[in-house]
């Protein structure tokens, strides 16, 4: 009945539970690579410049991200550069950067860019094409420059001019609504900044930090090293600023922090559920088990007559017990690790393989199960009356 209303809640909330699941990643960059000496600051809401000074990024920061450590935590990113274009007579903020473009990585090619970063912005018409002279600005900047999909608009920025194509309107809400997008390599032209970013937004998968500080590694080695390899939005940043000479990583935190929030919810989602099956689990063991002790009433009832004791039959149907739940426990680890491998894909910092330790805990959880769940059982059988069982 447990099982039964477990599920029939969460098939009444599906479209939540799992809006919840798509989206915990799906929200946009959570990380920005930056030229250290920069002053932009991610946690701004807009309207602040790169202090540039001579400080910039290459182009093949992108490529860095996923050679590091945590390169498979690294989902999707973008490079952007800044510039200002002026547009018939109107002067716009713009921004250069991929939208679709693979990316080679000792890992392989790597499909990523800014319509993967950012999956709610929509766009009418088609992403800019890499080489092309294109370019897609925000719904409000449209609206405002008075453009239409397939219009050719002139172009200028510091180091040249261009006639270009609006092949895109994008819809993404906020001051970005009011920003030109075009193709990074147009963008470095207009600038005159040939294989220069200003900055990398990037998708990370992280875990929200700790309360506590990092373990001393004096007192605590495992704890610091199990410490230093979880995947933290600091131990993240830290490793992936090594990839680049010159730059540091920063956390969009408020980003970050809510979507702590998020797997907090969802941990305890999966705490319930887990509390919801070895409770339906032991119900379940209890009903099939006492059924099969009143079935195996004559048998037991000879047994007794032949001199079993009670310790004798309870080990009989503890040891019974016992061997179909550690069977079941280990069916389960081996199901539950192939389910979780096909899940997990790329999508953490090590390939998904078995994890051993987790078979112990499985076996011991379906132990104390079984044991649960012939306790009640094993006294209807201990009360069996020899004779009268043998008579039945």
């Amino acid at each position: 009945m447990l099982a039964r209303l477990v599920l029939r809640s969460l098939r009444a909330r599906r479209s939540r539970v799992l809006l919840a699941l798509l989206t915990l990643r799906a929200a946009g960059p959570n990380f920005v690579m930056r030229p250290e000496g920069a002053s932009w600051r991610p946690d701004a809401t807009g309207g602040l410049d790169v202090a540039r000074a001579g400080v910039a990024l290459p182009e093949s920061a992108v490529a860095a991200l996923r050679s590091t450590f945590w390169r498979n935590n690294v989902l999707e990113a973008a490079p952007e550069l800044d510039l200002r274009l002026r547009v018939g007579d109107h002067l716009v903020d713009a921004t250069g950067t991929w939208f679709e473009r693979p990316v080679p990585t000792v890992s392989g090619t790597w499909e990523t860019g800014l319509a993967r970063l950012r999956p709610k912005w929509s766009a009418s018409g088609a992403w800019p094409a890499a080489e092309a002279d294109q370019v897609a600005p925000g719904a409000g900047l449209a609206r405002t420059l008075g453009v239409r999909l397939g219009e050719a608009i002139p172009i200028a920025g510091d180091a040249g001019r261009r006639q270009a194509t609006v092949s895109a309107i994008v819809d993404a809400g906020g001051l970005d609504d009011q920003r030109m997008w075009l193709p990074l390599s147009l963008a470095q032209s207009l600038a005159g900044r040939p294989g220069q970013v200003d900055r990398v937004s990037f998708s990370a998968l992280v875990k929200p930090e700790p309360r506590h500080s990092a373990p001393d590694p004096a007192r605590d080695p495992q704890g610091y090293e199990r410490y230093m390899c979880t995947a933290y939005p600091a131990n993240v940043a830290r490793d992936l600023r090594t990839a680049v000479p010159g730059s540091e990583v920063v956390p969009l935190t408020e980003l970050v922090a809510g979507e702590a929030g998020v797997v907090w919810r969802l941990n305890l989602l999966m705490l319930m559920l887990a509390l919801a099956a070895l409770t339906a689990s032991t119900l379940g063991l209890v009903s099939t088990t006492t059924a099969g002790v009143v079935e195996r009433a004559r048998e037991f009832g000879l047994m007794r007559a032949l001199g079993a004791t009670s310790s004798q039959l309870a080990v009989l149907l503890l040891t019974e017990s016992l061997l179909v739940a550690l069977a079941g426990g280990a069916l389960g680890w081996l199901l539950g690790t192939v389910t979780a491998a096909l899940i997990r894909g790329d999508a953490f910092a090590a390939p998904a393989a078995a994890q051993p330790l987790l078979l112990p805990a499985a076996l011991l959880v379906a132990a104390v199960v079984a044991v649960a769940g012939t306790i009640g059982p094993l006294r209807i059988a201990l009360r069996f009356d020899p004779i009268g069982a043998l008579r039945a």
